[in-house]
């Protein structure tokens, strides 16, 4: 293999080398992410793209390509025949996950094919691993390499590097929702389990998430020490514009040696990551304004020219709905829009597409979702933004879910679902703080005919208030008999039996009801009337 000027090397027949290299994609993710096993042509051989490898399907990839093995298994045939299949189309490298095999037989294979080996953590998302590999491809190769948003995040990795080893210390640059956005890739520095699971996860472990919260990072930004917890000491400092928080940057001071000189560096760091967010959240806000919008309209049915920014699924849509559960409690300003944005990122983890928005003092998001799981996709995100929010603000919310929306039309349909179901969970109490429309459809019924019932006076009969009275003043049982007998649609030796009575005792009831009280079971139209009362009071 030929090497250009500058060294890198030059697969035969190749253009020329995108600025991108494999030592430079390796340097940005670090090797908590990506570690090499074999390079035998050396760390600086161009990347172009990264591609997914479809075993068994032939490698369609372009020259110099770096290819996610997912789901091949190293000590596999079938991750020696990709091997194989890559080196042919000149690839750059191929990156497989180990799960505790041993790729001997790969890496040997890596060697005499001239390709390079990748292993990617094992707790690695895939995804998250093409995120930043991309953003890292985007800014370093070509003449588009300037502007747009995974330019900012590259000079957060740059930031997050400079600080660190000014610092001494390993780095990670988290936003507003506890999203890890940036790291230090510097090795030798002293690190942890937090740190490690964190940057798999791409998000601050749920355990250390209460210390993110710390209102002393929303004030000035003064760096705050954070000891125990069982990890290594740690100094933090917020990102603020104005009064506005941003997102945090944290460095482990291991020895605890961070003066006032390296603080200063630290709230410096502080104020350029602050830059940087800000640039990205205007541009970010502008679409997501757009998508607020036309979800208003979408909720309140009606058809607004943004529409298009909530996506064409043809799957469908569901709608799930959020308020506090504390009524006696009101939610400060600050917390209610950090719980929104929590809401937000975490629909937006369950899928990419979601939008969230505060409507009549409820959240609504709205998530793609099929016929067959748009409950299961409510309740999951239901499920763990109420736990979160409780672990980190002391906030008790419910959710409610509505029904599938086979399309944006039908979103308001889903809304009034989900607002049924929160109605419910109102009804029950704080012990319940999820409902699913659909399971609590017959529930919502009856407590809307009961508010109506109760706000219509002439339904009041007075033949019930005086069974009421009469068995409340002389320990008789007429209306839970009378109750039992139509809940038992007349079936007396069914009715009995509930009330531990025997038939014609129950029989003898009704019938002087019918004496005393002028109630005529007989009539259905009476009956029904009569049962809804007696149903809805219970």
């Amino acid at each position: 293999m030929a090497r250009s000027e500058t060294g890198a090397v030059e697969k035969p027949g190749a253009e020329v080398p995108a600025s991108a290299t494999l030592a430079s994609l390796l340097d940005a993710v670090g090797d908590t992410l990506l570690r090499a096993l074999e390079t035998p042509l050396g760390l600086d051989v161009p990347v172009s793209e990264l591609e997914i490898l479809d075993p068994p399907h032939a490698v369609s990839a372009a020259p110099d390509t770096m290819l996610f093995g997912i789901g091949v298994r190293p000590a596999s045939p079938e991750a020696e025949a990709a091997l194989r299949m890559a080196a042919r189309a000149r690839c750059t490298a191929l990156v497989v996950k180990l799960h505790g095999e041993d790729p001997a037989g790969l890496r040997a294979l890596a060697r005499e094919q001239g390709i390079a080996l990748l292993a990617a953590d094992d707790e690695a998302n895939w995804r998250h691993l093409d995120t930043l590999l991309s953003a890292v491809l985007a800014t370093r190769s070509g003449p588009a390499a300037t502007g747009g948003d995974g330019g900012e995040w590259d000079d957060l990795f740059d930031l997050a590097n400079a600080t660190a080893a000014q610092l001494r210390g390993a780095v990670a640059i988290m936003d507003d929702s506890y999203r890890i956005i940036a790291y230090s890739t510097i090795s030798g520095q002293p690190t942890d389990e937090v740190r490690r699971q964190g940057i798999l996860g791409r998000e601050v472990p749920e355990a250390f998430q209460p210390l993110h919260a710390d209102p002393r990072l929303r004030q000035r930004p003064q760096p705050v020490r954070f000891t125990g917890h069982g990890a290594l000491p740690r100094v933090a400092v917020g990102i603020l514009a104005g009064r506005v928080m941003l997102g945090s940057i944290w460095v482990i001071d291991a020895d605890s040696s961070l003066g006032a000189e390296q603080e200063r560096t630290l709230r410096d760091a502080a104020d350029l990551a602050a830059l940087r967010l800000l640039r990205h959240r205007n541009s970010r806000d502008m679409a997501r304004r757009a998508r607020e919008q036309a979800l208003r309209g979408a909720l309140q049915g009606e058809d607004l020219p943004h529409a298009g920014s909530l996506g064409s699924h043809g799957t469908g849509f569901v709608v799930v709905a959020f308020e506090h559960a504390q009524t006696e409690t009101d939610v400060s300003e600050p917390d209610m829009a950090h719980i929104i944005e929590l809401i937000t990122s975490s629909a937006q983890v369950q899928h990419f597409r979601a939008s969230t928005v505060q409507l009549d003092g409820v959240v609504y998001s709205l998530l793609p979702a099929d016929p067959s799981t748009a409950g299961a996709v409510g309740g999951e995100l239901a499920g763990s933004v109420l736990e979160r929010i409780r672990v980190m603000l002391g906030v008790r919310l419910r959710a409610g879910i509505g029904g599938h929306a086979p399309a944006l039309s039908g979103v308001q349909h889903s809304r009034q679902e989900a607002d049924a179901a929160l109605g419910v969970l109102a009804h029950r109490g704080q012990d319940h703080a999820v409902a699913d429309f659909q399971e609590v459809r017959a529930e919502s019924f009856f407590l809307r005919l009961r508010a109506d019932l109760d706000a219509f006076d002439a339904v009041q009969l007075d033949a019930l208030e005086a069974m009421r009275e009469h068995d409340e003043r002389n320990g008789t049982e007429y209306t839970r008999t009378v109750y039992a007998y139509l809940r038992c649609l007349g079936d007396s030796a069914r009715a009995s039996a509930e009330m531990y009575v025997h038939p014609n005792t129950l029989r003898y009831r009704i019938k002087r009801a019918g004496e005393l009280f002028g109630i005529d079971l007989h009539d259905p139209d009476e009956a029904l009337l009569l049962w809804l009362r007696l149903r809805l009071r219970h």
